[in-house]
């Protein structure tokens, strides 16, 4: 039997939809006709739009074109204020309140414990009744024919709390436009090129393998840690699981120019002494890589006040380089490229300075050719020698620019930072001002094209990206993983994941991820999923998933 409390908000709730078709009724203007039922009228749309962390020109520009035409938007007040010199709302009905509804979804309220509920800002009931009235109004709106967006911050697919609705509205085919993640922008901020990635959150869960405690036995993976809160119970853990000296930074406000903060200490150090540290807005990076990271680099005050920016422009399609990526191409006097990007971006490198063939230079570098093995000291096209004398000539040509006062900018595909092929320019070049302008990972852009959250398994609030030395490692874990394949044969992978998960667990492709014509996903499980793939030769841009999540659209009750 229904409480008054809840009559009341279904009450309400349906308000709220008569409000709603009066006020999209007015927007479509006087009409002649009788209006048409949801099922002769052209249905709208309902899109998550990522609109990325801190500053709003980390939108990608697919993420403005979808809410410029969207009718009905959902975001806060505070969001509206902070897209506002990149996007215009007015004449669209944009709804507040209905953000951050995930808890409790999918439960049973008779089976949640009161002090569960006491921690929350509403009640079980009320996050249902809120969550059914949010429905209800974007089912309204797409029937009448209208678009419409509900801006997520972030990456929604990375511990974001608006996938839920996602699977509630599944009936409406939703689409999720990928955002970067805090992760992103924290990487750019600390400079540091990361390869095995360990995302985790500080959660303890009876019968968990990949907590933070478990992770941590890694010395080539980097952990990075979301939602610290608990700052002196976090570090007390990381000090019960790793080495006193191990490194440790913490970024604050990522993404926000002039407002980032970065510590750099040891988990001893932290320890002792976290006075300053802003627990609610930081991301928590562990691990020996850290011990490159050139955000510690000093320039030479003599490079004068031009720059070199690595600019990550995304994976997939032009459109999912960010705002502020975009803009520091058009302001470049000079432009390392490489040919395929050239042409996805060749509207705005119309008229630039630009070099091609100096992408792919990371073999070798820092590495003396004489201990190099004779039988290793070939990669691709070039030898050890060859690409030591295009490291320098790369090198020379930026500090010779920079000297003549240009702005110099190296565009790098993804996220620079990830695997990035051209994250060793930050140390070639450390003696100058450089800074990483963030792109959306190939990572972020599948996670988007698979529309669950990559931390929402059942026996995994972990995500960890690995390659092909590590899978077997990492997958020891039985947390969700995801494998940058980078032409790694496809039965190695099978096989290394079989050898510790069962063969009923859920796995995904996301081919060509980020192509709005050619994006492409393929699903079974790990003992059916090399049946599936075939012999064929599978193609360069593909991501393999592995998780629980994947089931079902992942767990979202909370």
């Amino acid at each position: 039997m229904q409480s008054t409390h809840t009559k009341r908000r279904i009450v309400m709730a349906w308000m709220g939809l008569a409000l709603l078709g009066v006020l999209l009724s007015a927007c479509a203007g006087p009409s002649s006709t009788a209006p048409q039922s949801p099922t002769a009228s052209a249905m709208g749309s309902f899109k998550i739009v990522g609109i990325g962390p801190g500053d709003g020109d980390l939108m990608t520009v697919r993420a403005v074109t979808a809410i410029s035409h969207a009718d009905v938007v959902f975001c806060s007040s505070k969001t509206r204020e902070k897209l506002s010199p990149y996007v215009d709302l007015s004449g669209k009905q944009v709804l507040d309140g209905y953000g951050v509804l995930f808890r409790f979804y999918g439960r049973d309220c008779s089976q949640v414990k009161e002090r569960n509920q006491s921690r929350q800002r509403m009640s079980c009931e009320e996050y249902h009744d809120k969550q059914a009235e949010f429905a209800q109004l974007v089912r309204a709106a797409v029937s009448a024919g209208k678009h419409v967006v509900l801006l997520s911050s972030g990456d929604p697919t990375i511990y974001g709390p608006d996938l839920w609705s996602v699977k509630e509205l599944k009936n409406l085919h939703p689409t999720v436009i990928p955002g970067l993640s805090a992760f992103n922008a924290a990487n750019a901020a600390l400079k540091v090129s990361l390869g095995e990635v360990m995302l985790t959150a500080p959660f303890t869960k009876e019968g968990s393998r990949d907590t933070i405690e478990q992770l941590a036995g890694h010395d080539r993976a980097t952990m990075v840690i979301f939602m610290p809160r608990d700052m002196q119970d976090l570090f007390a853990r990381l000090s019960r699981s790793y080495p006193s000296d191990t490194p440790v930074a913490i970024v604050g406000n990522a993404g926000m120019v002039g407002q980032e903060k970065i510590t750099i200490g040891t988990v001893k150090g932290f320890t002792k002494n976290l006075s300053g540290i802003d627990q609610m807005r930081s991301i928590i990076y562990v691990g020996q890589t850290l011990d490159h990271a050139q955000c510690k680099a000093t320039p030479n005050s003599a490079s004068g006040k031009s720059k070199f920016y690595l600019v990550g422009v995304g994976p997939g399609d032009a459109d999912l380089i960010t705002l502020r990526g975009k803009k520091i191409i058009e302001a470049a006097d000079l432009i390392f490229v490489h040919e395929r990007l050239k042409e996805k971006f060749k509207d705005v490198l119309s008229g630039k300075e630009i070099h091609t063939g100096y992408n792919h230079l990371f073999p070798f570098y820092g590495k003396k050719c004489s201990d190099v093995p004779k039988t290793e000291k070939t990669r691709g096209r070039m030898s050890c020698d060859e690409y030591h004398q295009k490291q320098a000539e790369f090198a020379a040509m930026v500090r010779a620019a920079v000297a003549d006062g240009k702005t110099v900018a190296m565009l790098d595909s993804g996220d620079p930072m990830v695997y990035g092929p051209c994250s060793w320019s930050l140390t070639e070049l450390s003696d100058l001002d450089t800074e990483v302008v963030p792109g959306l990972s190939c990572f972020n852009a599948a996670n988007a094209a698979l529309k669950a959250g990559v931390t929402e398994g059942e026996k995994s609030h972990s995500v960890i990206l690995a390659s092909g030395w590590s899978v077997e490692e990492m997958a020891a874990h039985q947390s969700t993983m995801v494998l940058f394949t980078m032409r790694t044969q496809f039965k190695t992978f099978i096989d290394g994941l079989s050898a510790h998960y069962p063969a009923d667990t859920p796995v995904a492709i996301v081919f060509s991820a980020g192509y709005a014509e050619k994006e492409r996903v393929l699903q079974g499980t790990l003992g059916t999923i090399q049946d599936q793939v075939g012999t064929g030769r599978l193609p360069f841009e593909y991501l393999l998933y592995v998780g629980d999540f994947l089931a079902d659209g992942g767990r979202v009750a909370h």
